[in-house]
C-alpha cells in the first residue's frame, strides 16, 4: 500500500483493499500479483540488515546442524576445503625501481616463514595463519561472518613480531549497543559508524556470552570499544548496504531438517516392522489359558528351530514394508541443499555413480567459480590483504633503517592448489595455452596454487643438485626430449668440422 491507501484503510479498510487489488490488476508481471497463488510469498521492503533481524538464531541453528547433521558438516567441509584448503599463502611483491629486490624479497620470505607458518601468529598459540584462515571460513559458513582482532604482546622473542591475531565469532558483538551519537555518528548492533557511514569502532564483549564460565557466575553485560583499525569484519555481502553477514545455511536449513526427520521416520518404521518376526494364531480353547505352555514359541526364533503346533494353529511371518521412493526423495532434497550451498551434489554426497568425466568437469567448473569468488571477493580482500598490511607495518617498525623500502612493499596471496579432475588432459590444455600465448606461465602456476617465484627457486635448486650428482631426469627439458630421448651430446661422437691450421694441413 502507498501512503494514500494506508490513510484510506484507517477509515474504510474494504475500500482500501479494493483499491490495492484494482491497482495490481493493471500490472503486467505475474510476479507482482497479490492473489491466492502469491499467498506464500513474503514480500518485504526492508533492507538487508532488517531482513536478517534474527541472524543470531540462524547462526545457532546452523551450528546445531553442523554438530548433529552429517550433510551439514559435509557441506561446511567442502566449502572450507576448497576455499582455504592448506592455506592461502603469501608472496612478496617488490615495486619496480628497487635497486636490490632479491635481497628485500628474501628477507620478507624468511620473516613470513618465521611468523605466519608458526603458531606464534595466533593469540592463543594454537594455529598458524592457515589454521586461522580455516577457523575464519568455518565461522563464516555457519554464522555468516567472523571477526579478526589485532593484538600485541609486550615482550616478543628476538626477531619476532609483536603482532598476534585472534579469531572471534560474531557473538562477541554487543548487539544491544544501538543509538545515535553526537556529530551525526551512530551505533548499530555493536558497530559504530561516523557521520559518513564509515566504521570507526566495534563494541566487543571481553568473553563469549555463551561461555560456561560466565553461566556459572552469572552473565555480566560488559563490552569494550575497539577501534576499527584493529578489527577485520569478514562476510559475504549479497546486497548493497548490507553491514553484517547471514548464515550460509539459511536457504537450506528447513530442507536439511525435513530430510533428517524423514530419515528418522523411515528408520523407526523399519525398526518397528523388524520387531514383529512372526504371528502365532492359536485356537480359542488354548487362548483361554488351558495349555499355554504347549503353545509357547519360546519368545524368539533361532536357526534350525523345530516347533510343534496343533492342527488348528497357524504361524504367519511378517512382511516388513519397503522404502519405495526413498532414494529419489533423498536425492532431490540433497540436490537442493547442494545448490543452496553453492557446491556440487557429488561433492556433498560423494556419490560418483551417475557422472562421467564431462559431467563431473562441468559441475566442478561451476563450483570452482563459486570458490574463486569466495577467495578473491571475500577472503583475500577482506582478510588477507589487511593482514598483509599489518605484517608489513610490523616489519617496518622492526627495521627503521629500511622502513621506507619496506612500506613500499606489499604482499600478494596465492589460493590453495586446485585439484584437477583429469590431470592428463588438463595439464596438456594448460601447456598448450601457454605455448599459444593465451596464458602466462606464472598465471598457470598460480592457478594451480603455487608461488611462481618459489617454484623457480626450487627448480634451480633441483637442477643444480642433479648436475652436481650427475643425474638426468625427464623433467629437465634441456637434457631429455618430450619423447624421452636424451639430448645431451656425446663427446665421442663429435661431428663438428675442425678448423684448418694456418699452414693449410
Amino acid at each position: 500500500m502507498n501512503y494514500f491507501e494506508r490513510a484510506v484503510a484507517l477509515v474504510s479498510p474494504e475500500r482500501a483493499l479494493r483499491r490495492v487489488r484494482a491497482r495490481h490488476a493493471l500490472m503486467h508481471y505475474d510476479a507482482a500479483t497479490v492473489g491466492r497463488r502469491a499467498s506464500s510469498w513474503k514480500a518485504s521492503s526492508s533492507d538487508a540488515d532488517a531482513a536478517a533481524g534474527r541472524r543470531d538464531r540462524m547462526a545457532f541453528i546452523a551450528r546445531d546442524m553442523v554438530r548433529n547433521t552429517p550433510f551439514a558438516l559435509r557441506a561446511q567441509q567442502v566449502i572450507v576445503n576448497n576455499a582455504v584448503g592448506d592455506g592461502i599463502i603469501p608472496k612478496g611483491i617488490i615495486p619496480k625501481g628497487e635497486n636490490n629486490p632479491d635481497e628485500l624479497r628474501e628477507i620478507l620470505l624468511n620473516l613470513i616463514e618465521k611468523t605466519v607458518d608458526k603458531t606464534i601468529i595466533s593469540a592463543d598459540g594454537r594455529q598458524n595463519l592457515y589454521g586461522l584462515q580455516r577457523l575464519a571460513m568455518n565461522t563464516i559458513t555457519d554464522a555468516g561472518e567472523v571477526l579478526i582482532l589485532r593484538e600485541y604482546v609486550d615482550d616478543p622473542r628476538p626477531g619476532q613480531f609483536r603482532l598476534r591475531l585472534r579469531v572471534l565469532e560474531p557473538d562477541y558483538l554487543d548487539s544491544l549497543r544501538d543509538g545515535v551519537l553526537e556529530g551525526g555518528g551512530s551505533i548499530h548492533e555493536g558497530i559504530e559508524y561516523n557521520a559518513a557511514g564509515q566504521r570507526v569502532a566495534y563494541h566487543l564483549f571481553d568473553q563469549h556470552p555463551g561461555t560456561a564460565w560466565f553461566k556459572g557466575i552469572g552473565w555480566r553485560s560488559r563490552s569494550s570499544r575497539v577501534p576499527a583499525k584493529n578489527v577485520l569484519h569478514i562476510y559475504r555481502q549479497d546486497r548493497p548496504g548490507q553491514n553484517r553477514g547471514v548464515s550460509w545455511f539459511a536457504p537450506i536449513a528447513l530442507a536439511l531438517q525435513d530430510l533428517g526427520d524423514y530419515q528418522d521416520a523411515q528408520i523407526m518404521r523399519q525398526k518397528i516392522a523388524a520387531c514383529f518376526a512372526a504371528f502365532h494364531k492359536r485356537s480359542d480353547q488354548l487362548a483361554d489359558g488351558d495349555d499355554k505352555e504347549a503353545t509357547s514359541l519360546g519368545g524368539s526364533l533361532s536357526p534350525g528351530l523345530i516347533q510343534s503346533i496343533a492342527s488348528d494353529e497357524e504361524i504367519t511371518f511378517s512382511n516388513p514394508p519397503d522404502v519405495a521412493g526413498y532414494d529419489t526423495f533423498t536425492r532431490t532434497v540433497l540436490l537442493s541443499i547442494a545448490a543452496g550451498m553453492g557446491i556440487t551434489y557429488e561433492a556433498l554426497v560423494g556419490d560418483l555413480s551417475n557422472v562421467n568425466f564431462s559431467s563431473a568437469r562441468m559441475g566442478r567448473m561451476e563450483m570452482d567459480r563459486n570458490v574463486s569468488s569466495w577467495q578473491w571477493l571475500m577472503l583475500i580482500p577482506q582478510m588477507m590483504h589487511p593482514i598483509g598490511d599489518w605484517l608489513i607495518e610490523e616489519w617496518a617498525l622492526m627495521n627503521p633503517q629500511n622502513a621506507r623500502r619496506i612500506k613500499a612493499s606489499s604482499l600478494n596471496w596465492v589460493p590453495p592448489y586446485r585439484i584437477l579432475v583429469d590431470p592428463a588432459r588438463e595439464i596438456g590444455a594448460l601447456r598448450e595455452a601457454v605455448r599459444a600465448g593465451f596464458a602466462s606461465r606464472q598465471g598457470v602456476v598460480r592457478q594451480l596454487g603455487s608461488d611462481p617465484e618459489r617454484l623457480i627457486e626450487e627448480q634451480e635448486e633441483d637442477a643444480t643438485d642433479a648436475k652436481q650428482r650427475g643425474l638426468v631426469f625427464d623433467s629437465d627439458a634441456a637434457a631429455v626430449s618430450q619423447s624421452g630421448v636424451s639430448q645431451t651430446p656425446d663427446p665421442a661422437d663429435d661431428t663438428t668440422p675442425k678448423k684448418d691450421n694456418d699452414d693449410g694441413k
